[in-house]
C-alpha cells in the first residue's frame, strides 16, 4: 500500500471515445489527485510509463477464481491483477452449496473487485473437476438451494449460470427450462455455456431475452451452434436475439475460439458484444494465458484499434451487464482504477483453441495495475 504515487510520462486513452493525452496522475491515499504534465511531488512513488498507455482499469467479463486452491480456479492476484485486470465475474465456479463459503474467503483476501454468477447445480461447474456431469439428472438442478442463496445474495450476483454442452448435461432443453424459470422466478438474467450442445443456436437463442449471455459465441465447435449459416450469412435467430438485447461474448476458453469461425463471423459483419477470457485453471498455461493475450488475438484478426477492443472488453460489459460501481473514465476526484500497458511490435505466434497458429505484428503487454493504493507490477 502506498500513500502516494506518479505514472509519469504516460498516455492516457479513453475507452469510450479513443481520445489519447500525454499525461501525469497523482494518486493520494487511493484517489487520483491530479492529472496534467510534469507533476512533481518528491514524496510520492514514481512509476515511469514512458512509451506506455493508460486506461481504466480492465474487465474480465468471463473467468474463474472463486473456488481458492480449487484447480478450477486461478489466482485473483497473479492471474488477474497482475495481469491488468482489477474488475471480473466469475462465472459460475460456484452453486449454492459453496457460494457463501467462498464469496467470504474471496472478499477479505484480495484487492480485485468482483461478482459471480451462480451456478444451480450444488456445487458449482463439477465437470472440470472430474466428478462427472453437472447435471446427470433431474435432481442436480439445486432449485430451492439456488433460491435461498439468490434470496440473501441478491444485491451482488449478476446472474444465474449452467453448462448444457452434453459433456456436462443430460438433457438441454431440461436445464434450460429450469435455468429460465429460476431466472424469471428470482429476477437474475442468465448465462448459458453450450458451444457443443446438441440443442443448436435456433432452438438454444429463444430462451434468452434481454440481458442474458450467451458465452463461448465464436467456439466454431459445432455447426448447428455456430452464428453463421453455411452461405456464409449470419442466422435469423441471431439477429433476432440481438435485436431483443441478448449478449454475445467471446469468453475464449480451452476449446471454445476458433480463428476460422471468428473471421467467418466478421466477414458476415458479425462482431461480439463483450469480449472476456474464460481464464481458469485448465487454461491458465494455454491457450488463453491472459486477457492481454485474448486481445491481442482479436486486434491481429480484425485490425480494429486497440481502444476498440478495450471499450468492448471494459465499457461494454459494464453497460450491458449494468455494473454501475467499475469506473470508466480516469478522472480527479475518483479512486484509482488503472492499467498501464504497452503495446508491443513484432512477430507474435498465437494458437487458437483448436492448436491453429497465426502470427500478428503487436501485442497488447500490461504493465502496472492500480487499485486505490495499491501498485501491481504485471507479470510475463
Amino acid at each position: 500500500m502506498l500513500k502516494s504515487y506518479v505514472i509519469k510520462n504516460g498516455t492516457l486513452v479513453s475507452i469510450l471515445d479513443g481520445r489519447e493525452e500525454k499525461a501525469d496522475i497523482l494518486v493520494e491515499s487511493g484517489i487520483i489527485t491530479k492529472i496534467g504534465a510534469h507533476i512533481d511531488a518528491p514524496l510520492a512513488e514514481v512509476f515511469d510509463a514512458r512509451g506506455m498507455y493508460v486506461s481504466v482499469g480492465w474487465l474480465d467479463a468471463h473467468c474463474h477464481f472463486a473456488a481458492a486452491g480449487d484447480r478450477a480456479s486461478i489466482d485473483p492476484v497473479q492471474d488477474l491483477l497482475r495481469q491488468g485486470v482489477t474488475y471480473a465475474l466469475d462465472l459460475g465456479t460456484l452453486g449454492p452449496a459453496n457460494y457463501a463459503d467462498c464469496r467470504n474467503q474471496l472478499l477479505y483476501t484480495t484487492n480485485l473487485r468482483f461478482r459471480s454468477y451462480l451456478y444451480i447445480a450444488p456445487y458449482g461447474a463439477r465437470g472440470s473437476l472430474g466428478r462427472g456431469m453437472d447435471f446427470e439428472g433431474p435432481g442436480d438442478v439445486a432449485a430451492e438451494m439456488v433460491r435461498k442463496v439468490a434470496g440473501k445474495y441478491h444485491h451482488e450476483l449478476m446472474g444465474l449460470k449452467a453448462r448444457i454442452d452434453d459433456k456436462f448435461c443430460f438433457d438441454p432443453d431440461y436445464v434450460m427450462k429450469q435455468l429460465r424459470a429460476l431466472g424469471d422466478e428470482l429476477d437474475l438474467p442468465i448465462a448459458v455455456h453450450a458451444p457443443r450442445s446438441r440443442i443448436g443456436i435456433d432452438n438454444l437463442l429463444p430462451y434468452l431475452k434481454k440481458g442474458d449471455v450467451l458465452c463461448h459465441t465464436l467456439a466454431g465447435n459445432s455447426d448447428v451452434m455456430k452464428v453463421i449459416d453455411e452461405q456464409g450469412n449470419i442466422k435469423k435467430s441471431v439477429l433476432d436475439a440481438r435485436k431483443r438485447g441478448v449478449i454475445f461474448d467471446l469468453s475464449h476458453g480451452t476449446n471454445a475460439y476458433s480463428y476460422e469461425t471468428a473471421e467467418a463471423a466478421w466477414k458476415a459483419g458479425f462482431f461480439v458484444d463483450t469480449i472476456s477470457s474464460d481464464l481458469h485453471g485448465g487454461n491458465i498455461n494455454g491457450p488463453v494465458y491472459s486477457l492481454g493475450n485474448v486481445l491481442t488475438k482479436m486486434r491481429g484478426l480484425t485490425e480494429k484499434p486497440w481502444s476498440w477492443l478495450l471499450e468492448k472488453t471494459i465499457a461494454r460489459p459494464a453497460e450491458l451487464l449494468n455494473i454501475r460501481d467499475k469506473t470508466l473514465e480516469i478522472k480527479e476526484g475518483t479512486e484509482a482504477d488503472l492499467t498501464v500497458y504497452q503495446i508491443e511490435e513484432g512477430q507474435f505466434t498465437y494458437a487458437d483453441s483448436k492448436k491453429a497458429e497465426r502470427t500478428f505484428k503487436e501485442r497488447i503487454v500490461p504493465r502496472y495495475t492500480c487499485t486505490g493504493p495499491h501498485v501491481y507490477v504485471c507479470r510475463s
